[in-house]
């Protein structure tokens, strides 16, 4: 409630009585009353200017209309007009003669300048489709000197995209001659005419313009409840207009029923011209009036205010701290029950309830100082006052009459105080204080019955510094604060001198368990004990007297400790006397032994090192390994190695090296020469040992024959082929083995044989010889086969020989080490004998046979003879066509001969032929290979029409190449007839049908 009454207030302060927020130019309401604390309803009242609308005549596309009145003068860029006609593409054009013409839609250039829309106002301008559906309608509305001629695109279709729709309405006005664009609904068609829709005017010769922003060409744009006004200017030496947004307010119907709604929630409350409304809090009402598919709107708001004018007295506490102050409200209804709200220091506090007095006051009592503001008075929750404020209630002054001290006893000691007097008796203060200008944390203390409050633990400076100001010292509780008191200053007496009395050194290298004490000091202090170690001034020790007012400073470690003084407090002591601390030496030390071996040596190492406490031991042996015992022993190999020996005692660290020098290495090594030998031939092994290895040295040697040698460098012949290892075992002083092998290859000195594929030798024909012979060693073979030819390296070897005869062959095998060795046999060579059966021929089936005869041989002895026809004679007769061969065979030696028998008796006539050039079967030609013995030949050649279209007789001609008179004839079938006479005598007649193809 009481947030509420504050919010009503808000509302007071700018509106004392009912006011109403004025609509759009189309509906304005009115009120019929002012609410006051007696009247709580008014009558609103819907006033509209709308309008009874005309059809404009329009019904087919891109049309203008006849000519329409205004209904008034209006002057558009200068001009008075009194007449217009009406766009279909939403324009009002003041070019009257263009009535009945064609509405241009197609837009490709910005408004300014654009001859399609010379003196037009567009709204917007673009291809508009009303044979899809929609209306355009215009009316004339309103009194002189205040008429308005508007026209309407109500839900018309756009071209193309007949989906899509515009209502946009026009408005022109009288005397002002403003005009108004007012877009509810507006989409663009992307498919048509580029979507393009332009919002602007534009004078009669194309030279001025004004659009509206975002709205000319090329932009593409939709719009919902946009509006723009064009306002004209005149500079006086011509009209332009400026473009404005405005509300969304067109025209609505005048026979329009009106609507009212709650404008904040949207509630439906109640339809007609008026309504009754007595609303409690503050409320916004909405009037809507119809039109072309939207509705236009009217607003008012009521407020319930009634007001009280309230003024105030007040009234101090008694006491700084009393809370029986008061504040007094005048102005009230006598009698009248309020609720008084107000704010404390700018916090809201409860709301206090009294009836007024017969004077009409409320005493608001019980408050404490402060200051109060919006201070409230409401009646019924109606009624309320303006806010009245602030007053400002003040506490009386309190202050401290005196200030006593009392000094530290001690230099050091912080048992000094200051009272401070005249303070209320048993009140809880806050005290607050600087020290030497630094403030100090604050105290809390309860003053005693004489109103004194005393602050103790207070230090001072002895001399020869000046004393410890103490001031700002102030009292509070609540608001009540005193003013400032002091200063007053404490001094302590001087410090008497202090010195050392005595030492302890550390117990070990590196302990810090030394002391030092100083006397004599104040006891049970805390002191801050300063020296230097090594010259180099160390922090503070902060530690506390004893009750013999000595000083212990322990964990001390070894060094020398000068320039001692102690702080207590502000007091600074000077200390006599300096120290030096000294620790007992450690020592580190050891020997060694080392024990040789063959897989290591053995190093055993003896520890001597000394300190007076216990040592740990890090034995590090230089091959990165390392040992924690304090002897240790360790297992080196071969090297130089530097051992290192650290000592600690948790403090401090010792340490000593030593170097270990352990090198004596065995490497058996030799060499053999030759590597590869051949039996019975010696071998010199070297011994190169002594190069690697440590004298003194002795050596086995094993040839892998079964033989041995304890020689340094001894020599062995090899009696036996093969491959041997040879192994040098050799032993140092330590006594410890190396062995070493090598492998020595003993070729042998081979006998070679030669074998033959064959046991007779044709000239002409290969031989295949193969050499036999060990390959250990061997490097390869030379053949010589006695013709004077010769073959390297390639066994088995294949030769012929050209001429027959006797021959001897070689073969000599060749190897690495060993000497050669050769091998020769002696062969025959044997002639091929010649076959000649003679010429090839022809023969007729049936006719005389004919005898092939091997006239070369035919008398040979131990000649042999193979025929086709299987035959083992010197001849043989045939009647018949063929291929025929023979063989012959003379000492295991062949040779060959064949001879073809044509058919000298036959003729082969095609079907089909293909005269087209390729070179395959371009001629009509009926005899083959085999036709031989021709005497005579006629062949004719005709047309399916009988016509004779090629001849000839010739007995070797190339025949019919599909043509007449070297003109080609048509694919089809022919008739051939042909004669032929053979040599035997045998006539032949052939008759029947080829067929040409390309």
């Amino acid at each position: 409630m009481k947030i509420n009454r504050y919010l009503i207030y808000s509302f007071l302060i700018s509106l004392l009585t009912v006011c109403g927020m004025k609509g759009y130019a189309q509906v304005t309401v009115t009120s019929s009353d002012s609410l006051s604390c007696s009247i709580l309803c008014t009558t609103l009242t819907a006033h509209v200017v709308g309008d009874t609308p005309t059809e404009s005549g329009i019904t087919v596309d891109d049309q203008y209309s006849v000519v329409h009145p205004i209904g008034f003068t209006y002057n558009y860029y200068g001009i008075n007009y009194t007449q217009l006609v009406i766009g279909a593409n939403g324009t009002l054009d003041f070019n009257t003669s263009d009535a009945g013409s064609y509405d241009p839609w197609p837009i490709g250039a910005a408004l300014l300048g654009n001859s399609s829309k010379y003196n037009n106002i567009c709204a917007p301008w673009c291809d508009i489709y009303v044979p899809a559906g929609g209306t355009i309608t215009y009316s004339t509305d309103g009194v002189a000197p205040n008429r308005k001629f508007a026209v309407t695109w109500c839900h018309c279709a756009m071209f193309s995209c007949t989906t899509q729709w515009i209502t946009t309405q026009a408005i022109i006005y009288e005397s002002t001659n403003i005009a108004e664009i007012h877009i509810a609904h507006h989409t663009f068609c992307t498919s048509w005419n580029g979507g393009y829709a332009i919002v602007g005017v534009q004078n009669a010769t194309g030279t001025k313009a004004t659009v509206a922003p975002g709205r000319d060409y090329p932009s593409t744009w939709t719009a919902t409840d946009e509006a723009w006004r064009f306002s004209p200017v005149d500079t006086g030496t011509g009209v332009y207009y400026v473009v404005t947004s405005i509300p969304y307010a067109p025209i609505p119907y005048e026979s329009s029923t009106i609507y009212w709604y709650n404008a904040t929630t949207g509630a439906f409350i109640d339809s007609g011209a008026s309504i009754t409304v007595c609303p409690t809090v503050t409320t916004t009402y909405k009037a809507a009036a119809l039109g072309c598919s939207d509705t236009s709107f009217g607003y008012y708001t009521v407020v319930p205010t009634a007001s009280l004018v309230i003024t105030t007295s007040s009234s101090n506490p008694t006491s700084c701290g009393a809370c029986d102050g008061t504040i007094t409200i005048f102005g009230l209804t006598p009698g009248s029950t309020d609720t008084i709200d107000y704010e404390l220091g700018g916090v809201a506090q409860p709301p206090v309830i009294r009836t007024a007095t017969g004077t009409g006051t409320v005493t608001l009592t019980g408050l404490c100082a402060g200051t109060y503001s919006n201070i409230i008075a409401s009646q019924g929750g109606l009624c309320v006052s303006v806010p009245a404020g602030p007053v400002v209630l003040s506490n009386p002054p309190i202050s401290i009459s005196g200030v006593a001290f009392t000094n530290p006893t001690v230099c050091g000691l912080c048992n000094g105080s200051i009272t401070i007097e005249g303070l209320y008796p048993g009140h809880l203060f806050t005290v607050t204080y600087n020290k030497d200008g630094v403030p100090q944390s604050p105290i809390s203390a309860t003053s005693n019955g004489a109103g004194a409050i005393t602050i103790s633990g207070l230090c001072g400076m002895a001399p020869p510094y000046a004393g410890t100001v103490y001031d700002n010292i102030v009292a509070s509780f609540g608001d009540c604060v005193t003013p400032p008191a002091g200063p007053v200053t404490l001094a302590a007496p001087p410090p008497p001198p202090a010195s050392i009395i005595s030492s302890t050194n550390p117990s070990q290298c590196g302990m810090c368990d030394g002391a030092i004490v100083i006397r004599p000091l104040p006891s049970l202090t805390t002191d801050s004990v300063f020296y230097s170690l090594g010259g180099i001034a160390l922090p503070a020790v902060i530690t506390s007297s004893l009750t013999d007012s000595s000083v212990y400073l322990t964990a001390l470690c070894a060094g020398a400790y000068t320039s001692f003084s102690v702080n207590i407090g502000q007091c600074d002591y000077a200390v006599t006397g300096s120290e030096n601390l000294v620790a007992p030496p450690m020592v580190a030390s050891f020997t060694d032994v080392v024990h040789y071996g063959c897989k290591g040596d053995t190093v055993f190492y003896t520890n001597l090192s000394t300190n007076p406490g216990p040592l740990s031991y890090l034995w590090t042996f230089g091959d990165g390994t390392s040992d924690t015992a304090a002897s240790p022993y360790h297992v080196y190999a071969q090297g130089i190695y530097t051992v290192t020996m650290a000592i600690n005692n948790g403090y401090c660290t010792r340490t000593l090296s030593a170097e270990d020098s352990l090198i004596h290495p065995l490497k058996a090594s030799f060499l053999d020469s030759p590597v590869i030998t051949c039996q019975g031939s010696p071998v010199v092994f070297t011994n190169n040992t002594d190069s690697f290895s440590t004298a003194p040295l002795s050596y086995v040697w094993y040839f892998g024959d079964g033989s041995t040698s304890s020689a340094i460098n001894p020599s062995h012949t090899y009696q036996n082929t093969g491959k041997y290892t040879v192994q040098l075992i050799a032993t140092n002083f330590v006594p410890c083995l190396d062995t070493t092998t090598a492998q020595i290859v003993v070729d042998s000195l081979s006998p070679v044989s030669i074998l033959v594929t064959d046991s007779v030798f044709c000239r002409s024909t290969y031989v295949t010889f193969t050499g036999i012979y060990t390959s250990l060693g061997n490097t390869g073979v030379t053949w010589y086969f006695g013709d004077g030819d010769s073959l390297h390296n390639l066994n088995p070897a294949s030769h012929s020989y050209d001429t027959y005869g006797q021959y001897t062959v070689t073969a000599t095998a060749h190897f690495r080490v060993c000497r050669d060795t050769s091998s020769s046999r002696t062969i025959d060579v044997y002639p091929q004998p010649s076959v000649n059966v003679g010429s090839d021929t022809s023969i007729c089936p049936g006719g005389v046979p004919i005898r092939l005869t091997d006239h070369i041989n035919e008398n040979t002895a131990g000649a042999t003879w193979k025929w086709s026809t299987g035959a083992t004679t010197p001849f043989i007769d045939i009647t018949t066509p063929g291929d025929y061969w023979l063989i012959v065979g003379i000492n295991g030696c062949y040779s060959s001969d064949s001879i073809l028998v044509q058919n000298n008796c036959y003729m082969d006539i095609p079907n089909v032929f293909t005269p087209n050039n390729d070179g395959l079967n371009d001629h009509f030609f009926p005899r083959n290979m085999l036709t031989k013995g021709l005497t005579s030949f006629k062949m004719d050649i005709y047309n399916r029409w009988g016509q004779l279209i090629f001849e000839t007789t010739s007995l070797d001609g190339e025949g019919w190449d599909g043509k007449l008179n070297n003109v080609a004839q048509p694919e089809g079938v022919y008739v051939f007839m042909i004669e032929a006479t053979f040599q035997d005598g045998q006539v032949e007649h052939h008759q029947g049908n080829v067929t040409l193809l390309r």
